[in-house]
């Protein structure tokens, strides 16, 4: 995702349950049948339920809204199809953009808003938001350029990024608190880079806040990002909206689909 999250702004994991069990032979009396004594149980530590919760993320197929720094955006999954759609929204007033990258296997297709910037910059009139792009795969010299991958269930990074945590505990009713390193996870469309190298050291332990559903599922992550260099202090989100079931667009046809142009892979491999 070195384009659409990191450079533009943006594992599957079995996780089970670690119980630890003891027990020992009860003693008996002398011709007595033995008497196996109480089993006990450990309950798994905070940030293993933390990772169990991503079960069902595992599975490949959601919707999640995400804003990081300078940019926001909606993604939805399904890994089981090979299919996947990404659309981005840079806020930042020097690179304003809307972004948007359809996978249908085998197809890729992009469609970006460039503004003015458009206008102004020869080659760049087909990023005018309108239509969508055609690609094609054998042309992009770096796979994760595209933002994402349609047969991949953790799109987000989220195992990388969740496995980092340290001293993380609960409140009981959901909630679970720590901190994480951003150098890891850096497929997560919330990290910024430039962010990340100027917190340098600060980077492996920054505050954050998760929580799990009712039904033991992970629902959504704020990290709080201190300030770095010329960066004010700011919120990092991400929040998985359905589980199971997702919309993506259909395969574009007629007008609204061309075959993307010279600048479009000079953009995608740079």
């Amino acid at each position: 995702m070195k384009l659409a999250w990191g450079r533009t702004a943006a594992t599957i994991v079995a996780v089970t349950m670690m119980f630890g069990t003891t027990a020992c032979a009860g003693l008996t009396d002398s011709g007595a049948s033995p008497v196996a004594a109480p089993t006990t149980s450990k309950a798994p530590e905070p940030k293993q339920l933390l990772l169990d919760s991503l079960a069902e993320y595992d599975k490949g197929v959601y919707g999640v809204e995400f804003t990081g720094r300078d940019n926001k955006g909606s993604a939805a999954i399904d890994a089981t199809k090979k299919q996947a759609y990404l659309k981005m929204i840079s806020t930042d007033p020097d690179a304003a953009f809307t972004m948007e990258i359809l996978l249908l296997e085998p197809d890729a297709y992009l469609k970006m808003d460039m503004g003015d910037l458009a206008k102004q910059v020869p080659g760049m009139s087909q990023f005018n938001g309108k239509t969508w792009m055609h690609l094609d795969k054998s042309k992009i010299t770096d796979a994760d350029s595209l933002g994402i991958k349609q047969d991949d269930s953790d799109m987000l990074d989220l195992t990388a990024m969740l496995k980092s945590a340290e001293a993380v505990q609960t409140t009981g009713d959901g909630k679970y608190t720590g901190t994480l390193d951003l150098t890891k996870g850096e497929d997560t469309p919330m990290t910024d880079e430039a962010v990340v190298r100027a917190l340098a050291d600060k980077a492996s332990a920054v505050p954050f806040t998760a929580t799990v559903d009712a039904q033991g599922r992970f629902t959504d992550l704020t990290i709080d990002v201190p300030a770095a260099g010329q960066t004010k202090a700011h919120k990092l989100t991400l929040k998985v909206t359905q589980y199971g079931t997702v919309k993506i667009p259909a395969k574009p046809t007629g007008k609204s689909v061309v075959e993307a142009p010279a600048s479009a892979y000079e953009m995608l491999n740079g």
